[in-house]
């Protein structure tokens, strides 16, 4: 882990780099474990300005199995990032009504937080292990991790 106190932003705008930042290997598409990191809510809005919202961004942990790790020069940990766009109410709550915020409510279901009477937080998912689905995306002639489902781990 890098020791951010130590990183001074002015410097770094003049600094001089010598070799290229290269592109790490995509994860394979598969199911992994993952822990799920602080959570982070933020605005959102398309481009025309027709839509926006609410947002929360999930960092996820995945453990990479050693196989990966050497076969693909990979770290043992990498961070997957996943966000949800909230269902909202016109009073501008989220909205609970059936078939809204499916997303949130696979990860309710897989941090096991999502039954009657329980007390929920977005917070209180972090920390949890739940499983992950990787898929691939091709963007720009390159490919791109994506999570696709979460479930319990």
């Amino acid at each position: 882990m890098s020791d951010v106190s130590s990183f001074d932003p002015s410097l770094f705008l003049d600094a001089t780099l010598d070799t290229p930042t290269e592109r790490r290997n995509p994860l394979p598409v598969d199911e992994y474990v993952a822990v799920i990191g602080e959570i982070s809510s933020r605005t959102w809005a398309s481009k025309d300005g027709s839509k926006s919202g609410i947002a929360l961004d999930v960092p996820l942990l995945i453990e990479i199995p050693a196989e990966l790790q050497s076969d693909l020069n990979l770290p043992a940990n990498l961070t997957v990032r996943d966000s949800i766009m909230l269902d909202l109410t016109p009073a501008g709550g989220i909205d609970n009504s059936q078939g809204k915020n499916s997303r949130l409510r696979l990860y309710r279901e897989a941090c096991d937080m999502n039954k009657p009477g329980d007390v929920f937080a977005p917070r209180k998912m972090q920390g949890t292990a739940v499983k992950v689905r990787i898929r691939h995306e091709p963007y720009q002639d390159m490919i791109q991790e994506k999570v696709a489902a979460v479930s319990r781990s």
